[in-house]
């Protein structure tokens, strides 16, 4: 009995080191299941990857950069209320003159008609024959669809074309980011010199009459 014991019983100690080692192998196996499901393993994958890793940063680097005071404005081409597409270059002078083109004030607002984008668009209804006589136009971009701009601009008299950027694709090219831990699209207005360079940028999304304020103050100063 004592040498069938010997040759046959498996140590305790050992018993628990094989018991150990398949624990730790389900563990990896799990870990190793969560990469995949989750994308980290790519990601993992990425950094031992240089040129894998550099194309991510410069995506994220120029998600990140955002339009500034001097820069020249990004271009866009987008359908206004009635279906016209309206760019930037609509405003240049004959053959790019610079002295022939026109400023333009561009407005990014959040759209579906919310109380505080009500009051912005309606107070650069009441200062568009002041932004007109400084020789300016102006533009209100948001996510919304032609059919709901062209209602709205109808109901609220609005005198200025409401372009539709449902992707979110040129308020992404300005770099204007969300507020409000990322509920709500930034609401941010530039104006844009006849050399199509910005002039002013301002952001404030619960001072939606003050956009037109620091408008009017920046026309009077490209006058002076």
């Amino acid at each position: 009995m004592e040498s069938y014991n010997l040759l046959n019983v498996t140590p305790l100690s050992q018993r628990r080191r094989r018991s150990n080692l398949l624990v730790v192998t389900a563990a990896v196996c799990v870990v190793a299941l969560l990469c995949v499901s989750t994308g980290f393993g790519s990601n993992v994958l990425s950094l031992a990857s240089p040129g894998r890793m550099s194309m991510r940063t410069s995506a994220r680097n120029s998600i990140r950069t955002r339009a500034a005071i001097g820069d020249s404005a990004p271009t866009f081409k987008l359908p206004s209320e009635s279906g016209k597409q309206i760019s930037l270059e609509d405003f240049k002078g004959p053959f790019g003159i610079e002295a022939l083109s026109k400023p333009v004030v561009v407005f990014f607002y959040g759209g579906q008609g919310s109380p505080s984008c009500t009051k912005e668009a309606e107070a650069f209804r009441d200062a568009y024959p002041e932004i007109k006589a400084s020789g300016a136009e102006v533009l209100g971009i948001s996510r919304d669809s032609n059919e709901f701009s062209q209602q709205w601009k109808s109901e609220k008299g609005l005198p200025f074309p409401l372009l539709s950027d449902e992707d979110g694709s040129i308020r992404e090219a300005f770099g204007i980011k969300k507020d409000l831990f990322g509920l709500l699209d930034g609401r941010e207005t530039y104006v844009i010199g006849k050399d199509g360079k910005i002039q002013m940028k301002f952001n404030s999304q619960f001072e939606p009459e003050k956009h037109v304020d620091k408008v009017l103050d920046t026309l009077s100063g490209m006058a002076a």
